[in-house]
């Protein structure tokens, strides 16, 4: 019809957003006032020994289990590194197609030592088998050593910057219950944790350079899931097209290592591993305790598809104005609560999330609500009582996920510093110690930290 006018995609796209983004404001406003609600702000001394004896607690379990990995027998020093390195084996001894039949696999692991009564398939695309391939050609114990050395120093120096002075991030990574957790099960998430941090401390500096690492992170894909959406809206487009050609190398490596039928060896494994339930218990995800709660596949995959769309909303409005330490760590945090598929062990990562909420607030000389020290000690302990439990764990593994995502969207402290007057208009409170202006010291700690999280 003449005259008029009609609507852009990108306006109906934006259009639909909006009661999305309103629906978000709103809950981050009222976790703000419940976590406000607990009205004990804790400062100075006080909270210094308040963190004093949670550090030490957890420094205490993380020395439990080395000294586990240390006096443990054979087949239980190892955990899930044991089916790794049987991996390896196979595909360094060129029978890769093994690891994506699962009777096949079960059969061999035990040849190999591990015990009848586990289950360890392998849902690794291929591209994780170049890395696997190199240690099975090693003893397990060399084989051990080296992997969990090289991949706990890798993310010891994306959690520092390389700043090793950097003591509370190096502490945190030294001593969080997700790296004794990661110990215990020889896992892959100090590899997934150095790739993650180091690709986003380093894509405003070094963005080919953060592009391979997000590329080489393809071997966990679904822990990348939010990766694009803060390169597009940050738009760093060096980043992402190195993450392209680094996972296309990759890829291309794979297939003429162990041949192009792999990769539907591969897809059809996935369909299998998607049917096992014996491992929601340990997921900190909203599909997997939805799962373990009992709730059809259905349903909990369309609960996990809503979170997910929120959470990547959330980060995309974060990272539009750059990827600052605090996109950064809402992208680190959200990947857990848009992803369906994560384990406990993948959580060290979160870890330097929590550790700069806390020095940013430290530094600016501010106290913190009870509240928030309940939420990151909850985030922080989740590895720990999920193995704790086990397959009794409440199906809420994903709340203190949710709740430290949300104390990082919305500063508790700033919200206490405005309150609405009688007319409806915004009163400044002064908090009860002077704190530098959010936006200086946003722009301070960049500048002393390099960009980093």
């Amino acid at each position: 019809m003449a005259g008029s006018a009609v609507p852009r995609p990108a306006a109906i796209s934006a259009n639909r957003a909006r009661p999305t983004v309103s629906l978000l404001r709103r809950s981050a406003a009222a976790f703000a006032a419940v976590i406000c609600a607990l009205d004990l702000e804790l400062s100075g001394r006080r909270l210094r020994v308040v963190l004093a004896v949670l550090f030490a607690l957890s420094a205490a379990f993380v020395a439990l289990c080395l000294e586990s990995i240390i006096t443990a027998a054979p087949p239980y020093k190892f955990g899930d590194f044991q089916a790794l390195w049987t991996s390896g084996f196979l595909a360094h001894n060129g029978d890769p197609a093994a690891n994506y039949d699962p009777e096949t696999l079960h059969l061999r692991q035990i040849a190999l030592g591990m015990r009848a009564g586990e289950h360890n398939p392998f849902p690794y695309p291929p591209i994780f088998l170049l890395i696997l391939a190199p240690l099975g050609g090693l003893s397990r114990p060399a084989a051990f050593a080296l992997f969990m050395g090289v991949t706990f120093a890798g993310y010891l120096w994306a959690s520092t910057g390389g700043r090793w002075r950097d003591w509370p991030n190096l502490l945190g990574a030294l001593a969080a219950p997700a790296t004794g957790v990661n110990l215990i099960f020889g896992q892959s998430g100090f590899l997934t944790g150095g790739l993650m941090l180091g690709g986003l401390n380093l894509v405003e500096r070094r963005p080919i350079v953060a592009g391979v690492l997000f590329g080489l992170l393809a071997y966990k894909p679904q822990l990348g899931v939010l990766v694009p959406v803060v390169l597009v809206a940050a738009r760093c487009w060096r980043a992402l097209a190195a993450a392209c050609a680094t996972f296309l190398v990759c890829a291309a490596a794979a297939t003429a290592a162990f041949g192009a039928n792999i990769w539907a060896l591969w897809v059809s494994s996935l369909v299998d591993y998607s049917r096992m339930t014996m491992v929601d218990q340990l997921m900190p995800t909203v599909a997997g305790s939805l799962r373990s709660a009992g709730a059809p596949g259905p349903v909990a995959l369309a609960a996990q598809t809503a979170v997910a769309i929120a959470v990547a909303a959330v980060v995309w409005r974060a990272c539009r104005g750059g990827i600052t330490p605090r996109a950064a760590a809402l992208a680190v945090v959200g990947a857990f609560l848009a992803t369906p598929h994560a384990l406990n062990y993948d959580l060290p990562m979160t870890t330097a999330a929590a550790v700069w909420y806390l020095d940013r607030r430290v530094r600016a000389s501010q106290g913190l609500f009870v509240g928030e020290i309940v939420v990151m000690s909850l985030a922080l302990a989740l590895p720990l009582a999920e193995l704790a439990f086990g397959a009794h764990a409440p199906p809420i593994a994903w709340a203190p996920i949710m709740a430290l995502f949300a104390l990082i969207a919305v500063d508790p402290y700033a919200a206490r510093a405005t309150t609405p007057t009688a007319d409806g208009e915004q009163e400044a409170q002064r908090p009860r110690r002077t704190a530098v202006a959010p936006r200086r010291l946003e722009l301070g700690a960049r500048k002393r930290a390099g960009d980093r999280i």
